[in-house]
Parts: structure tokens; sequence; C-alpha cells
């Protein structure tokens, strides 16, 4: 996973994703629902990451996939 956010501990990105939940979340052209975000351990390490899932109706081009969220996607939110 390359410039994955990772966090040391379950709390550290429970709480991100808990900031990640508050405030306005603004729909991207045919998302139909918020992100679900969990917290995910790496396999054979010792650390979590931030997990997306997201919703989009069918046939919409260029939707986002579902996956690990970078330094870049939090640094935008």
């Amino acid at each position: 996973m390359t410039h994955t956010q990772t966090y040391a501990t379950r709390a550290e990105a429970q709480k991100a994703i808990a900031g990640l939940n508050s405030g306005t979340y603004y729909l991207a052209h045919g998302e139909y629902e918020r992100p679900d975000y969990t917290a995910r351990k790496i396999r054979n390490d010792d650390r979590y990451y931030i997990h997306a899932r997201r919703y989009f109706y069918t046939g919409t081009l260029h939707a986002k996939k579902s996956g690990a969220l970078t330094v870049y996607d939090l640094d935008s939110i």
C-alpha cells in the first residue's frame, strides 16, 4: 500500500474515522450515499489503515473505487 495513511492502534484509526464522519459531506457525481469507513489491520504488520467503501449508481463514469485512503485523500477532506 503506497502512500497509505497508517495508525499504530485501532483506537487511533477509529478516532480519525470519527473526524471523517462528522461535519458536512458533499456527494460526488453519481454517488448516492456517504462512504462507510472501517479500520482494518495491515496483514503481517501491527498497524491499521482506514478503508472507505463508496457507493455509486451503476454506470457512473469515473467513479472512485472503494479501498484504502491515501495521505492525499485525507488532506483533501
